[in-house]
């Protein structure tokens, strides 16, 4: 496998290089835009921009159900994001079916590569598996991921036993939060 040309730290004397490197080895369609690498969503590929908070439980989700593929984190103002990239299979997505806090990426949009200031690989592309996941695997992961709690309530201290919240496996082996009916 050849290592992704540059990444964040390294230095981009060469974009050529990284352009290169994006379409012989990976196949994708990317131009030089504002001095570095972008991905064209064309060709059936799209993106999902979330919360980057979402990460760590996704990437385990997306690890135990082999829906592993490039994922591009950014610098926001707001929050920092990550994109996870994805072959849309020919079907077709609009921005109503996404969770909250998702945002659907899709043609004629483009995605900044590293090393565009602000961005990193998160899941580095590889060549010898160029074949990104399907759009409905990646999307079933971020649904699941934007179901879990990423911050703790404040203002409590833990629950006593009795009164936690019932949990069943869901996704990946991962906890899912039951809901109890009251009376």
């Amino acid at each position: 496998m050849s290592r992704v040309p540059l990444r964040r730290n390294d230095k981009a004397a060469d974009m050529g290089q990284a352009l290169a490197w994006y379409r012989n080895q990976m196949g994708w369609d990317v131009q030089l835009v504002d001095g570095a690498p972008a991905l064209s969503l064309t060709h059936g590929m799209t993106g999902f921009l979330f919360p980057r908070k979402w990460f760590p439980l996704a990437a385990s989700m997306m690890s135990t159900m082999d829906v592993q593929g490039p994922v591009i984190g950014f610098l926001d103002d707001v929050e920092p994001k990550a994109v996870a990239l994805a072959d849309t299979n020919d079907c077709v997505f609009s921005q109503s079916q996404m969770p909250p806090g998702v945002v659907l990426l899709r043609t004629p949009g483009q995605v900044p590569l590293p090393p565009k200031a602000g961005s990193d690989w998160l899941v580095e592309p590889h060549n010898e598996r160029r074949w990104l996941p399907s759009a409905t695997a990646v999307l079933s992961v971020l649904r699941s991921a934007a179901q879990v709690p990423t911050t703790p309530v404040r203002g409590r201290g833990p629950l006593p036993y009795n009164r936690m919240p019932a949990t069943r496996p869901g996704v990946g082996g991962h906890p899912q939060i039951v809901r109890r009916r009251t009376a």
